[in-house]
């Protein structure tokens, strides 16, 4: 956790803060306040950044396979539902 207060806030700022204002959904008067400071608080940046590399890595993770390999796994499955396996 990030401890953090500032006047007009009254409670410390958090990593689950700072995932919010990545993402678009913090409450207003912690996005300005994170917009307001960033440049004060590089560990906030190098957070953001491990947000981005994680997500991208995760996009990375779940490339669909080619529609080719796609369409003759699925014939050869259909084609082996009316054989008997003995």
């Amino acid at each position: 956790m990030f401890v953090v207060l500032a006047k007009h806030m009254t409670r410390p700022l958090s990593h689950s803060d700072l995932l919010l204002y990545y993402y678009g959904e913090a409450e207003a008067d912690v996005a300005a306040y994170i917009q307001e400071n960033i440049s004060e608080h590089p560990e906030w940046t190098s957070y953001f950044q491990d947000i981005y590399k994680t997500t991208s890595d995760l996009d990375t993770l779940m490339v669909s396979p080619n529609s080719t390999t796609l369409s003759i796994i699925l014939e050869e499955s259909d084609s082996k539902l009316f054989h008997s396996i003995g």
